[in-house]
């Protein structure tokens, strides 16, 4: 098995943005009190904190939307520190709920709008959205020409994501992107940002009111109330030890699941055992703990095999349900195994290949230690 990891440590990194007792007010609302907060480099830090906490005003005080009334932000990368409010915008990815894609453009001109703006090059820009698109799993050749009344709901947040990417920006804000979508395509997109920051590494600040997201998602995680920040800590620091009796209630019951979703398949998986036949009794020793997995020529999962109770038993792979993905959470992968009665979750690549099994004993383990 794979050591076991959460997230990044946020001390391997340095400061990237800097608030420093910064108040910001609407009229006569204080919606943000004397606040101080740094956001780590090249890590997604998330705020969260009941409706009219301040996290979306600190959000939009990082690019200027939202004007201080005191104190001061600081940008630690010098090429944005000295830009204009509409240049440092424009350094910016910034993906909202409602996505805001422009209806009349398509899919290629919301993508490359930034960098079109910025004076890129015809072909770089072509080249820049073909390879945004393939990042966030579309295929360029389908959607570049379409528009977004065509796009499906998930559809259309992807295309968000790759057009906020879309001038390769140091700073990526998102407020509660994925808040109008169905919570299996909610689930499938986290899934797919994971995979994409884990390759990109970029600076985020992402916004949510899912604490369930927010842990799955946080680097570095900050939980607010009226205008104030109560807490600031990796999340499992902040699951383990929570600072007081709001932060406790705010994370509500069964702390102890939620860690689960601090853990993905491709950090807990191991081998999996696999083979084109159905006679798992050929690979599969009595009380082995995980299963045989029959996969057809191309490697997807079609059945699952284990010893339960001294027989074997099978179950049928129907559908992208009954596998799990790398980026997977671990609570995904303990829903699987016990949707299908099997010890092991199956876990698959994107082209739906087995590439290893999450096993219960390793989960049962992780959720005691």
């Amino acid at each position: 098995m794979a050591e076991l990891r959460t997230h990044p440590q946020i001390p391997q990194t340095h400061t990237f943005l800097k608030a420093d007792n910064i108040s910001a007010h609407y009229g006569d609302t204080a919606a943000l009190k004397d606040l101080t907060l740094h956001i780590p480099a090249n890590r997604l830090t998330v705020l969260i904190g009941p409706s009219g906490c301040g996290k979306s005003t600190m959000l939009r005080c990082f690019n200027g939307l939202v004007k201080i009334s005191a104190g001061r932000i600081e940008y630690e990368d010098e090429s944005i520190r000295a830009l204009s409010e509409t240049d440092l915008r424009r350094s910016m990815g910034y993906v909202i709920q409602s996505i805001g894609l422009m209806p009349h453009m398509t899919v290629e001109e919301n993508v490359d709008l930034v960098p079109r703006l910025l004076g890129w090059e015809r072909a770089s820009r072509k080249e820049r959205a073909t390879r945004l698109l393939q990042l966030v799993q579309l295929d360029p050749e389908v959607y570049l020409g379409k528009y977004p009344n065509e796009l499906s709901g998930g559809e259309a947040q992807r295309i968000g994501v790759a057009r906020a990417l879309g001038a390769d920006p140091p700073v990526l804000l998102m407020d509660e992107p994925f808040g109008a979508v169905d919570p299996l395509t909610r689930e499938q997109l986290q899934n797919e940002f994971i995979r994409i920051q884990r390759q990109l590494k970029k600076t985020v600040i992402f916004v949510t009111h899912d604490i369930d997201e927010a842990i799955r998602l946080a680097d570095f995680l900050v939980i607010m109330k009226d205008g104030q920040i109560i807490q600031a800590d990796t999340p499992e620091k902040i699951l383990a030890t929570p600072a007081n009796e709001f932060v406790e209630n705010f994370l509500g019951p069964n702390r102890s699941l939620k860690r689960l979703t601090l853990f993905t398949a491709d950090h807990c998986m191991v081998e999996a055992i696999s083979g084109t036949d159905a006679n798992a009794k050929a690979y599969l020793e009595p009380e082995t703990p995980g299963c045989y997995w029959k996969v057809d020529p191309k490697g997807i999962p079609l059945s699952g095999f284990a010893w339960v109770q001294g027989k074997i038993i099978e179950r049928p792979i129907n559908n992208s349900g009954h596998t799990v993905q790398k980026y997977s959470s671990l609570r995904e992968c303990m829903s699987n195994i016990l949707s299908l009665g099997l010890p092991s979750a199956a876990v698959v690549d994107e082209k739906g290949r087995l590439c290893g099994e999450v096993r219960f004993e390793t989960i049962q383990k992780i959720s005691i230690s």
